[in-house]
C-alpha cells in the first residue's frame, strides 16, 4: 500500500525518518544506497525498543579511533576545504547555513542525539571557529531544524518541527534576538504539520514553509512573520494527493516570493511543484519535469524578477537519479543541464545566487563505493562542478553530503552537512566546509583566515544512539525522499 492510500492519522510521512540498505550495482561493484522509509505510529511504538538495542550495540561497541581528512585536489578556481565544526555529545548534523548580512557571521542549524531524543542544534561562525550556542528543546520530545535566514545580528530564525512522545509532529520556530535563542509560537493546521525552509524579506517580511497533514493526504503549509506573529497564508495544491514544499526565496527589491517542493501525481510518482506570492496571493507556476518518473525538487534562489534558480533531483526511467536544475527567466522555468557524477545517484539539494552569473548548488552523489560530496557553480554559461572535501572517506560504505549553501560576499563560500565513517560504524559528524573567493574586495582582505581542522576526533557516543543503522536518525535534505513504490 503506498503512501497515499493510507488513512492520514495512522501516517506521520516527514520522509526524514529511519533509512534501509538497498544494493545497487555500481561499476560492477555492490554498494549500500540509503533511501528513508516512511514513519508511521507503529514505528513510534517500536522505538523504545529500538533504542535498548541501540544502547547495547553501543556499550560493546570498540573505541574510536581518529580520522583524518581526504583534502580535496586543489582545482583551479580554489579550494574547498573542511572547517572544524562542534559535534555536541559526539554526534550531530548540520542542515541549514545563512550568511548574516553586513557581516562575515553565519549560522548553521541541525540536531543531535542526547538523552534518548534528537535535540535542536544551533550553531555560529565569528570569523574565526564554530562554537555551538545554546538552544531551547520541549520536555520529552524530539527536534529537527532544518532551516535558517538573517536579518541583521539580532535578527535570526531558525524552523522545523518537534515530536513529542505523545504522537504529532508541530511546527518548530526560534528567533535569535542578539542574545538568546528562544521559542515563537507558531501555528499547526493539523496533528501533524513540519516546517522545512525559511527566508526573510525583512524584519516585518518572513516566510517558512512545509506540509501539514488533512484527512485527504499531505498539504503544503506556508507561514508568515509580520513583526509580531506567524500566521497561515492560503497555498493551492495540485491534483488530490500528496504535496509539499522544501524550500523558500524572496526575490530582492520585490514583493516576489518563490516556493518550490513537489507533489504526487495519480501514477504514484512524484512532479516538480512551484508557487509564487504576487503580493497579494500564491499561484501555481508551470515547471517541467526531468522525466516522467519521479522528480522532486529541494531548493530555490532568485537574484531578480528575471533570474531564479530551482535544484533537485529526478528519476529516469532507467532507474538512474540524475540531477535537476530549473532556471526562471522571467517567463518560463526551464531544465538547464547540470554535470551527472554517478553511476546509480547525483542530487543537488541546495542552491544560492549571487547575480546571474554567479551561482553555487551542493550537494551529494554516489562514487564507487561511497557518497560523497558535490558543489558545482554557474558562471552563466554551464555549471562547473569543483573538487570538494569528504572527511569520511571514501572507503566502502563512508557517507559525506552538503545540504545547504552560503555565501559571504567578497569573502568565501560555505557548505553545511555531515559525514559518518562506516567501516566501522561510528556516529555521524556535523560537516563544514568552504572556499575562499580568489578575488576579495579590500575590505576583507584583512580577515583572520579560517582555522582548518587538521584531525576529526570521532568519540562514540555511547549516551547517543545515532550510530545504530537501524535507528530513526532524522536528516535534512541530504537524506533523499523514499522512492514511491
Amino acid at each position: 500500500m503506498v503512501e497515499s492510500d493510507r488513512p492520514a492519522s495512522q501516517i506521520v510521512r516527514a520522509k526524514l525518518i529511519k533509512s534501509k540498505a538497498k544494493r545497487s550495482s555500481v561499476n560492477g561493484e555492490q554498494v549500500s544506497l540509503k533511501i528513508p522509509l516512511t514513519h508511521t505510529p507503529t514505528m513510534n511504538r517500536l522505538r523504545p525498543l529500538v533504542l535498548f538495542f541501540a544502547l547495547v550495540s553501543l556499550l560493546f561497541a570498540g573505541p574510536a579511533r581518529e580520522q583524518g581528512i581526504h583534502k580535496s585536489y586543489t582545482p583551479s578556481c580554489g579550494t574547498w576545504d573542511v572547517v572544524f565544526s562542534p559535534s555536541p555529545n559526539g554526534n550531530g548534523s548540520l542542515v541549514g547555513v545563512a550568511h548574516v548580512p553586513g557581516t562575515v557571521e553565519l549560522w548553521s542549524v541541525g540536531n543531535y542525539n542526547a538523552n534518548f531524543h534528537w535535540q535542536t542544534l544551533i550553531e555560529h561562525w565569528d570569523g574565526t571557529s564554530w562554537q555551538v550556542v545554546g538552544s531551547p528543546n520541549h520536555p520529552s520530545a524530539n527536534h529537527f531544524l532544518y532551516g535558517v535566514t538573517a536579518v541583521a545580528p539580532n535578527d535570526v530564525w531558525a524552523v522545523g518541527r518537534y515530536e513529542p512522545d505523545t504522537g504529532g509532529t508541530s511546527t518548530l520556530t526560534l528567533h535569535w534576538d542578539g542574545t538568546n535563542w528562544s521559542t515563537v509560537p507558531s501555528p499547526n493546521p493539523a496533528t501533524y504539520s513540519g516546517l522545512y525552509a525559511v527566508a526573510a524579506a525583512s524584519a516585518t517580511d518572513v516566510w517558512a514553509v512545509g506540509y501539514y497533514y488533512s484527512k485527504s493526504g499531505q498539504r503544503t503549509l506556508i507561514e508568515h512573520w509580520d513583526g509580531t506573529s506567524w500566521s497561515i497564508i492560503a497555498s493551492p495544491n495540485v491534483g488530490t494527493h500528496d504535496n509539499l514544499l522544501r524550500a523558500v526565496a524572496v526575490v530582492p527589491n520585490s514583493q516576489t516570493v518563490w516556493a518550490v517542493g513537489y507533489y504526487y501525481r495519480n501514477d504514484g510518482n512524484p512532479s516538480t511543484l512551484v508557487q509564487r506570492w504576487n503580493g497579494s496571493a500564491w499561484s501555481v507556476v508551470a515547471s517541467p519535469d526531468g522525466s516522467t518518473r519521479e522528480n522532486y525538487l529541494t531548493g530555490v534562489s532568485s537574484t531578480g524578477p528575471n533570474d531564479a534558480w530551482a535544484v533537485g533531483y529526478y528519476n529516469n526511467p532507467n532507474g538512474l537519479y540524475l540531477p535537476l536544475t530549473e532556471h526562471w527567466d522571467g517567463n518560463t522555468w526551464q531544465v538547464v543541464p547540470s554535470p551527472d557524477l554517478s553511476s546509480s545517484l547525483t542530487a543537488v539539494t541546495a542552491v544560492l545566487s549571487l547575480s546571474p552569473n554567479d551561482v553555487w548548488a551542493v550537494g551529494t552523489y554516489y562514487g564507487s563505493s561511497a557518497q560523497l560530496t558535490l558543489a558545482q557553480h554557474w558562471d552563466g554559461t554551464s555549471w562547473q562542478v569543483f573538487s570538494t572535501p569528504n572527511p569520511a572517506g571514501s572507503d566502502f560504505g563512508a557517507i559525506n553530503a552538503f545540504d545547504s549553501v552560503a555565501i559571504v560576499p567578497g569573502v568565501g563560500v560555505w557548505a553545511a552537512g555531515y559525514y559518518e565513517v562506516t567501516q566501522p560504524a561510528k556516529p555521524s559528524q556535523t560537516l563544514t566546509a568552504y572556499r575562499r573567493l580568489l578575488r576579495q574586495s579590500r575590505q576583507h582582505r584583512q580577515l583572520p583566515p579560517v582555522r582548518h581542522q587538521q584531525q576529526l576526533q570521532l568519540p562514540l557516543a555511547r549516551q547517543g544512539l545515532a550510530r545504530h543503522r537501524g535507528l530513526a536518525r532524522h536528516r535534512g535534505l541530504g537524506r533523499l525522499p523514499a522512492p514511491r513504490p
